[in-house]
């Protein structure tokens, strides 16, 4: 994993969730991201990723399109949904298919309008880019808003109860009113990705 992430969380380990209905590309997938120093859960369904993801408790999500035949088990409707309750947690969508069919050519087009959101053409370096993709979007994100993310964390995963200033709430929900309005969220410019241009620029040059 890359220094600047790492120095970022300190002690906490970065989470993922990794949705694909495909056995050996998700553990693949999970495999790689564990490697990187990811803590990881996975996910074989919508169902069981709707069970278990929580707005402000994982720090990039990477998800198959075409997750069943199912027209409603699709990654782009798992990233709309996701993005309605967590603005800001990096999503990475990964694809053989999706450039071929027609009718969601447009989920493209919105995905890369989106800064938290990349799309991956799944084969050979698929998995590699889509963990590489993770770890850029981590990078560009406000960090203001990560630290006050990360302080909420474990009582949001515990369930603990904190106290705000509209009296007792639980950790989860305030999380959540955090992350879910696109206030200072994803792809802010941030110090390091700044520098990182610069030094390619004149790499370049």
């Amino acid at each position: 994993m890359r220094k600047s992430i790492l120095r970022e969380f300190g002690s906490v380990r970065p989470r993922a969730i990794v949705l694909d209905d495909s056995p050996p590309a998700r553990k693949l997938t999970a495999l790689r991201l564990r490697k990187r120093g990811f803590e990881v859960v996975e996910c074989k369904s919508v169902d069981e990723f709707n069970a278990t993801w929580k707005p402000g408790t994982v720090d990039v999500i990477i998800a198959d399109w075409q997750l069943s035949h199912d027209a409603r088990q699709l990654g782009d409707r798992v990233l709309e949904d996701v993005r309605k309750r967590d603005w800001d947690v990096p999503f990475v969508l990964v694809s053989g298919k999706l450039h071929e069919d027609g009718d969601r050519v447009g989920v493209l087009g919105r995905l890369l309008d989106s800064g938290g959101a990349r799309f991956v053409t799944r084969g050979n370096e698929g998995i590699a880019r889509a963990c590489e993709d993770a770890e850029d979007l981590i990078e560009r994100r406000d960090l203001a808003l990560l630290k006050t993310v990360l302080s909420l964390r474990e009582g949001a995963l515990s369930g603990a109860m904190i106290h705000t200033t509209s009296g007792e709430e639980s950790a989860a929900d305030f999380l959540e009113s955090i992350v879910s309005k696109p206030k200072a969220s994803h792809d802010a410019e941030r110090a390091v990705a700044a520098s990182r241009s610069r030094r390619a620029t004149r790499a370049a040059d």
